[in-house]
């Protein structure tokens, strides 16, 4: 069987390394090479602490991969089945645009963008370059999800009625933060004038938490409502990072036709103390999840307060990880899971553009996904 051959672009965004690990792990792909895109600040090159672009790279060294210095020459001189594109996330338009013109199948690590305008930019150059773009979801492998949306969509507990999601931790380089990918290795501590020099900190960069972090409660509540979002109302605030023009905290409220979702974002808050999962109200009762030591088991409560916990769910390979879900796609003609999808991203992303939009002007706003298909 033909093994796939796999490109790392950027190293600014921590789930390089857990993407590097994927691949090394992945029987039918192989890390051919990696290359850092030029920072779009200069002084985000000048930390070398766990978790900065620098370190990064260094620590993907260890697959003995070949780092190449320039990106797009690497494009050309490898042509790669398909690029991990794990940049800053003002970068993700021109790195997959390099990608596309050549053919090059690419994944770009979420949020598909910064705004609702550039991922139309994104789905317009796949739709004249005819090139794949998927996009890769941590959360997207994690089985008690899909587990939770089985008993959604089987109508035992009733219709959907409102979406509870938070998601965080305490900053990509903030006390305690530890990324996959680096066997439990922890940030060091840093102090502001570091993490102001690094491109998460820098809003024009695309940093910040809401940005980081409600994009995930944005995917689920698209994942799991039938229907499309009609508004969003939102704010957001820097109530400890505010050395930074960034927020560290971001709320949404999505209104569905038959539904609402309540959407957090923080990088003020341990992960350790948020629920690994949604919580889905229903007219018959609750749908959540709980973490037992490495476990994560599917939780139902009736109206009566009743409860029953579902067995865990056998392990599928092709929702092990985002090289494993792609090799099954394009060796065996398996589907990407509709997290990774192109259609679902961008009305991902018109729900997080709502919502900045909703916590700039203090109105709720529309959201605006009738752009697409015209």
């Amino acid at each position: 069987m033909k093994t796939l051959k796999a490109v790392m672009i950027g190293t600014a965004h921590v789930h390089v390394l857990e993407i590097c690990k994927y691949v090394s792990e992945c029987p039918d792909m192989e890390l051919a090479g990696v290359a850092d895109t030029p920072p779009l600040r200069a002084s985000d090159l000048e930390g070398d602490k766990p978790y900065s672009r620098r370190w990064n790279l260094d620590y993907v060294r260890r697959y003995g991969v070949r780092v190449y210095p320039d990106w797009v020459e690497m494009l050309r001189a490898l042509r790669p089945d398909l690029a991990f594109i794990t940049t800053e996330n003002q970068m993700h338009v021109e790195a997959f645009r390099a990608c596309a013109e050549l053919g090059v199948a690419a994944v770009i690590e979420k949020p598909m963008a910064c705004d609702y305008a550039q991922a139309l930019e994104i789905a317009r150059i796949a739709r004249r370059t005819g090139a794949e773009v998927f996009v890769n979801w941590p959360i997207a492998w994690r089985p008690w999800l899909y587990q939770m949306k089985e008993v959604l969509d089987s109508g035992r507990m009733g219709r959907l009625i409102k979406l509870r999601h938070m998601a965080g931790q305490t900053g990509p380089v903030g006390p305690g933060a530890v990324h996959r990918g680096t066997d439990g290795h922890r940030a060091e501590e840093m102090t502001s004038a570091e993490k102001a020099k690094m491109w998460w900190y820098q809003k024009d960069c695309g940093g910040g938490a809401f940005l980081d972090m409600c994009c995930y409660g944005s995917m689920m509540s698209a994942w799991l409502c039938p229907e499309p979002c009609q508004a969003v109302a939102a704010m957001q605030g820097c109530f400890v990072h505010d050395w930074s023009d960034i927020a560290d905290n971001g709320m949404m409220l999505l209104r569905f036709p038959g539904a609402a979702a309540v959407v957090e974002g923080t990088w003020t808050t341990p992960g350790a103390a948020i629920l690994p999962g949604p919580e889905i109200f229903c007219r018959s009762g609750v749908i959540s999840c709980e973490r037992r030591g490495d476990e994560v088991v599917v939780k139902l409560t009736d109206l009566y307060g009743n409860t029953e916990y579902l067995a865990p769910q056998a392990a599928d390979a092709g929702r092990k990880n985002i090289a494993c879900a792609f090799s099954q796609y394009r060796l065996n003609g398996r589907e990407m899971p509709e997290m990774t999808r192109l259609d679902l991203n961008l009305r991902v992303m018109a729900i997080v553009d709502a919502g900045l939009r909703a916590a700039r002007s203090g109105r709720t706003e529309t959201v605006d996904s009738a752009v697409w298909g015209g």
